[in-house]
């Protein structure tokens, strides 16, 4: 019976080759990882324009 091969924690679309069993358990070469970095300038735009509309939101609000 194979190994399953299970996807990234921080990239759903990406397999991991590393992580052996279900979980969340992180490991130190996540850190290390592209995807991780990618995973962390995807919730950084992501932030970002959370943070913008919450201060367009402020600008226009009639009762502020």
């Amino acid at each position: 019976m194979g190994r399953k091969v299970l996807s990234c924690l921080f990239m759903t679309n990406v397999l991991c080759s590393f992580r052996k069993r279900e979980g969340y358990g992180v490991m130190d070469r996540c850190m290390k990882c592209p995807h991780y970095e990618e995973f962390l300038r995807i919730m950084d735009a992501e932030d970002e324009k959370v943070m913008d509309e919450i201060d367009r939101m402020r600008r226009f609000d009639p009762y502020g």
